[in-house]
């Protein structure tokens, strides 16, 4: 069986989890099946990948990976070339996100061959609830509609599939996200006598950072050693640092701009506790790599991953309250820390890329 991958992003030049679900999954499926991963050209890719990989072209100098000046733009010209680049020589498309779906779905009619379609987060997710783009939400409905099979990352992206585009349920898959553990699992926790709070992401209304900062501002008036870490990059980024200046809080915040996977490992490490306030968060991989250092995890009740978790703490994304009492009862309580640490490590160490992937091609045997 031949399948052809319609992607966006491959690691080392990679923005978000997208990159690191194709290097996983993928590697492992191409043991088993021949696999044709289709990806935009950028600067850092390798010259070899254990899968084969059709480079796309977008145009001279364009990373390709949202900094162009028209990303919209850059998408459809993305898309457009996948079609004329096509190797029709396949079993099943798989495309991924709405930043592939137009081009899977020509694919298939020009082809006759079957779409898989996964749902990695929604425009709903996206905006954070808040104005989603009509013409993206009109792309991700015709690649949800035209697909014979929709894979969603969690029952949270499902319900939302469901209920914003009026898909049958019976053709939703829910394949949770891996981890690769073995990365993490051998690490010692850095406790030292600094108290280091982490959020880790993309620093956008999705993922709920100014919730993290009020949350901050709540403990840091009940305990002041306290070291709030903010990794990642995003466009509410100056927004953070602004609100942290407003409330002085200067001296226990820590912004750590792009994180890479070798320096993701010693923030983790050193982490007390990883907060991830999410508003609409589809899965969320940063929770179970968390877990699986051993750092005890507060998350919002919207984020997917958190529904096959037990050992976590979860509270509204807006309940700040609650969020600074969950910081603070971690920090002030070993036992609580230490038995969250332990048993989230284990309880992490059951997601998988190997089931993840087994899931994934009993799909395409299902069409």
């Amino acid at each position: 069986m031949k399948i052809a991958v319609l992607g966006w992003e491959l690691p080392p030049a990679f923005a978000g989890g997208l990159g690191i679900h194709t290097i996983n999954l993928f590697t492992i499926i191409s043991k088993i099946m021949e696999v044709n991963l289709y990806v935009p050209d950028a600067p850092g890719l390798l010259s070899k990948y254990p899968f084969q990989v059709t480079r796309i072209n977008i145009s001279p100098g364009d990373s390709n990976y949202g900094k162009s000046n028209d990303f919209y733009e850059s998408v459809v010209k993305y898309n457009d070339l996948i079609t004329t680049q096509f190797k029709n020589d396949i079993s099943i498309i798989h495309a991924h996100d709405w930043i592939t779906f137009r081009a899977g779905v020509k694919l298939k009619k020009m082809t006759g061959r079957p779409l898989v379609v996964t749902v990695h987060s929604t425009e709903y997710d996206r905006s954070g609830n808040f104005n989603p783009q009509r013409r993206i939400m009109d792309i991700e409905e015709e690649g949800i509609r035209e697909a014979d099979r929709v894979i969603a990352v969690s029952n949270y992206t499902k319900k939302i599939i469901h209920e914003v585009y009026g898909t049958d349920n019976s053709k939703i898959e829910v394949i949770y996200n891996g981890v690769s553990s073995s990365i993490y699992s051998n690490m010692e926790k850095n406790y030292d006598n600094t108290k280091r709070v982490l959020y880790f992401g993309r620093v956008t209304p999705q993922k709920g950072p100014k919730f993290f900062v009020e949350a901050a501002r709540k403990v840091l008036t009940r305990r002041k050693d306290v070291i709030f870490v903010v990794a990642g990059t995003g466009d509410q980024l100056d927004e953070m640092k602004n609100s942290v200046r407003t409330f002085g809080m200067e001296n226990n915040f820590e912004f750590t701009g792009f994180v890479s996977e070798s320096y993701s490992l010693k923030i983790y490490r050193d982490s007390d506790v990883f907060v991830l306030p999410a508003v609409s968060e589809p899965f969320g991989m940063t929770v179970l790599e968390s877990m699986s250092t051993g750092t005890p995890t507060v998350i919002s009740k919207t984020t997917g991953v958190g529904e096959a978790l037990s050992n976590v703490l979860r509270c509204d994304f807006w309940d700040t309250d609650k969020m600074a009492d969950y910081i603070l009862a971690i920090l002030n309580f070993r036992p609580l820390r230490e038995m969250m640490g332990k048993r989230g490590r284990i309880e992490a160490m059951n997601f998988t890329w190997d089931k993840a992937a087994i899931k994934t091609m009993g799909v395409y045997n299902s069409i």
